[in-house]
């Protein structure tokens, strides 16, 4: 049985069908057209033919199907092109579901959105023990799913509140989905055959297929429930969430299917319709298009190897542990210094804390003991990379580079993590200037991969070897020219600084961080000042202050004269209880007649402010695609991907015949 391209088969003598994925369009098994069509033509032939049992597995090591291909995605350029698509996994799907014999998905790898939706459609899965498995419905949170059937289908077995509980999760693990009931086995990797293989044997023996999904107790409550009932509830839960606006469409879009068509056959093609609509939206696509632009930063860079470098921290705050763990965690040996002696003793009890829900108790220890706790400073002397990690001083910095010129070896080249001075700034003392670069990962808070990099004039050379040093990090290196702020910090503190004056003219700070958190912002801006430290973020506006024309907030000062650290040290822009924050009895902002007009002033006021300096960013050559400053903006501070970022969103606006102010949302 042979003949395709991505499809290997194998008919053993028991009468099972071993279909093996091996796409030749994609290092994941990421879905394509053509994939989707063998597999059609696959099982539309095993009808019939009296086989008892058909296993379904991937070639790929660390994949079984990882969602589909975004170029594919991309190409859905209308709803009748996406239509094609959904029908034809639908179709697959609906195929599968019924097929006349026992048909299991062995998930060794990434198990994501259409390729969960085929899993989800054989009658058993089972797993290997692969602790790294992922599996996960991640389309939902950029506004659109597969629709190839397995939601409704999930949804009968398991009641619409449990669904969508699965549906908005994110990602699971094999146990997690073992104990919810949607995988059957966990097995090791040598056993997956003979699991199976018993597996269909005892499956044919019964008079009937077993349900393709274990009940639990809240899916037989629900399925009691009135579906409308249901719908209404769940529509208006997911109304008051604080989701994504796309988030909330699709998942609503899914709700709507259920309450029209509840579990007759029209709910299938219902959801491929639906499915085909959100993927042409308009939202969608620049969703789509920003997750090209994010996976494109890196590709090609040949990481540097393990142990070929070694790697030198100055500085032992937030950021120099940050980098220190990804070192460690990437096989690289890391030494770090700081003069303060109690930030090196509370660095190894802050790892295990970070690493205890990621990894087990041998991992962590192995990670932990890569990095050498070096309270006398030698290990620059043989670092090849050394990282100045220090709080953003500018003449704090330029003497510590200075000194670090000194010492280190001549052919170690030197980064510093500075977010907002310019190289030609901080290295006028440096005897070689040349080897100096910035190095500027975003704040863990963000969780963001991204790293901003950045040469002097003098160092061209040196920027391959950082790209090289970011990917082995596991880091996206985007190349930024050298500038007061450089990209993400401009654009972060345009959006704090705006909001700071914006509640000096009397609007409160909690209905700020409440408004920006219903426009979709990552983070509230007065929680994320507290987060990152009153006096860190007075340092960065103060130095944009110096460069550009940034107003410093008066109230920023005040705080700072007062003492007031942020969350750490209990109270900030607002006061917290061991860590957690206290929040007003009463809003006198959130309860005056007048806040709705107010609050869209708020909003317009917000987005041109962030518009204006991403375009600044752009004339300024800070950064020459305009595609990377409105990822960026979407990364640090949440602008709506649904408009495609402050630039997209400004050329969407220019495009309008009369349109003279930014719409109200």
């Amino acid at each position: 049985m042979s003949g395709f391209r991505h499809i290997n088969l194998v008919r053993t003598k028991n009468d099972i069908i071993w279909l093996t994925i091996d796409s030749q369009e994609s290092d994941h098994n990421s879905l394509t057209i053509s994939l989707l069509k063998e597999m059609i033509e696959v099982i539309t032939g095993l009808h019939g033919k009296g086989f008892k049992g058909l296993v379904i597995s991937s070639a790929k090591p660390n994949d079984f199907i990882a969602g589909t291909d975004l170029d594919t995605l991309l190409k859905l350029t209308s709803e009748q092109k996406a239509e094609i698509y959904t029908g034809l996994g639908n179709q697959l799907c609906r195929h599968l579901n019924n097929l006349d014999c026992i048909s299991i998905a062995l998930i060794n790898g990434h198990c994501c959105n259409s390729g969960l939706e085929i899993a989800l459609s054989c009658n058993y899965r089972i797993a290997t023990d692969n602790p790294n498995i992922k599996l996960s419905y991640s389309d939902i949170q950029q506004g659109h799913y597969s629709g190839f059937g397995s939601i409704t289908r999930l949804i009968e077995c398991k009641g619409l509140s449990s669904s969508l509980d699965i549906l908005s999760h994110g990602r699971y693990s094999s146990a997690e989905f073992l104990s919810i009931g949607l995988i059957d086995y966990i097995v090791t990797a040598h056993k997956t055959h003979q699991a199976s293989e018993y597996l269909i044997a005892q499956a044919n023996e019964k008079p009937t297929k077993q349900p393709f999904f274990r009940f639990g107790i809240k899916a037989l409550f629900n399925k009691l429930l009135p579906h409308k009932l249901q719908a209404s509830l769940m529509s208006n839960q997911y109304k008051k969430s604080a989701l994504n606006s796309c988030r909330i469409t699709a998942i609503n879009s899914i709700i709507e299917t259920w309450k029209l068509f509840h579990i007759s056959p029209d709910a299938n093609h219902n959801e491929a319709i639906i499915a085909a609509k959100l993927l042409a939206s308009d939202a969608v696509k620049n969703h789509l298009k920003l997750q090209k632009q994010y996976y494109k930063l890196g590709q090609g860079i040949i990481p540097i190897k393990p142990l070929s470098k070694r790697i030198h921290i100055v500085g032992c705050g937030v950021m120099g542990c940050y980098i220190a763990r990804l070192c460690a965690e990437n096989n690289l040996q890391v030494s770090i210094y700081d003069s303060r002696h109690a930030a090196l003793e509370q660095l190894q009890p802050d790892l295990y804390e970070i690493l205890k829900d990621r990894y087990n108790q041998h991992q962590q220890q192995a990670i932990v003991d890569k990095i050498i706790i070096d309270i006398d400073n030698t290990g620059i002397r043989h670092a090849d990379i050394i990282i100045e990690a220090t709080s953003e001083d500018k003449h704090a910095k330029a003497s510590l580079l200075h000194d670090i010129d000194k010492k280190v070896k001549k052919d170690a080249y030197i980064l510093t993590t500075t977010a907002s001075l310019p190289l030609e700034k901080i290295s006028k003392g440096m005897r070689r200037p040349q080897r100096l670069a910035s190095f500027n990962p975003y704040h863990p808070l963000f969780k963001s991969k991204v790293v901003e990099i950045s040469i002097n004039d003098k160092g061209k050379n040196l920027i391959e070897a950082i790209k090289s040093f970011a990917v082995t990090l596991q880091l996206k290196p985007i190349e930024v020219k050298s500038n007061s702020g450089y990209l993400g910090t401009r654009l972060l503190m345009t959006y704090l600084t705006e909001s700071m004056l914006i509640h000096q003219s009397g609007i409160s700070l909690y209905a700020i961080d409440k408004l920006t958190e219903d426009m979709g912002m990552n983070h509230a801006p007065f929680d994320l000042i507290d987060t990152m430290g009153i006096n860190e973020c007075l340092h960065v506006i103060e130095t944009l202050a110096d460069q550009l024309d940034y107003d410093v907030p008066s109230i920023l000062m005040q705080k700072n004269q007062l003492g007031l650290k942020g969350k750490d040290s209990g109270a900030g822009f607002y006061r917290y209880k061991k860590g957690k924050k206290q929040y007003p009895i009463l809003d006198k902002t959130l309860n005056s007649p007048s806040w709705k007009t107010k609050r869209q002033d708020v909003e317009k006021r917000l987005i041109e402010k962030i518009i204006n300096e991403a375009r600044s960013c752009l004339q300024k050559e800070i950064v020459n695609d305009p595609e990377i400053i409105d990822l960026i903006a979407i990364v640090i501070i949440g602008f709506s991907v649904e408009k495609g970022g402050p630039l997209a969103y400004l050329q969407q606006l220019q495009s309008l015949p009369t349109q003279k102010k930014l719409p109200q949302e």
